[in-house]
């Protein structure tokens, strides 16, 4: 499977190599010093006390590379729409494309039913350029469970974790999602199909809100706010 990674960072790194690894053809979008990085050692994952690295073809421009199976966004929200651009050209019409990202997306209410159905969000696309420039019809929702760091260009550190919720927005158990759950089970995640992947986004947000608050506020990383004793974590 040919399988494009935008955004080689602490998720997307991580990605590539066990993608990789399971036998897909990876290649990234990058610019700077992270594809100087890639060009020169390859992508580098560090994970249970051993070090995997794999080539990666390389380019600033989704031109370059061609059509794609699979594209996997794993950028910041708010770069997306400098990105958008560059990945069109990634896409053919039935080319995935995999929003492994924090926050509510541009898509979120596409395929969503109710009086919301096919409303855009200003707030996150106020120009329409990522819908222009991403239809739809490619989008496969993902909710990411991972907790891993790139502490430098070109390297990931995996503490924990290991799921992907991924699920169509318009909650169907479609043959593709079905496809691409198994493809990352085999690549060693945890790949559950949600039929309401919007709720799952939600919820990932609503925990980022309440442990991010407090990790500006002290200054204190997830790992020590989670393992504080004073701190006490429930689901009641």
């Amino acid at each position: 499977m040919k399988t494009c990674i935008v955004g080689m960072g602490a998720i997307g790194g991580l990605l590539a190599v066990r993608l990789a690894e399971s036998g897909c053809q990876v290649s990234a979008i990058a610019r700077g010093a992270t594809a100087a990085a890639l060009r020169a050692s390859g992508m580098r994952v560090e994970s249970e006390g051993k070090t995997t690295r794999v080539a990666v073809k390389v380019a600033d421009d989704g031109a370059a590379l061609g059509t794609q199976d699979l594209v996997v966004v794993a950028v910041k929200g708010p770069s997306l729409a400098g990105v958008a651009a560059r990945i069109a050209p990634l896409l053919r019409d039935d080319t995935m494309l995999l929003t492994a990202m924090n926050g509510v997306p541009w898509w979120f209410f596409q395929g969503f039913g109710g009086k919301f159905a096919g409303t855009r969000l200003a707030s996150i696309d106020p120009d329409g350029v990522i819908a222009a420039a991403i239809p739809h019809r490619h989008v496969i929702g993902c909710v990411v469970h991972i907790a891993s760091a790139s502490p430098e260009p070109g390297l990931v550190r995996h503490a924990f974790g290991n799921q992907l919720i991924i699920g169509e927005p318009d909650g169907s158990l479609s043959t593709r999602v079905q496809a691409l759950a198994a493809l990352f089970t085999k690549a060693g995640f945890a790949a559950p199909i949600s039929t309401t992947i919007q709720a799952d986004i939600w919820y990932k947000l609503w925990g980022n809100m309440t442990m991010n608050p407090v990790s500006a506020l002290t200054g204190a990383t997830g790992d020590r706010i989670l393992d504080d004793p004073l701190i006490l974590i429930t689901d009641k």
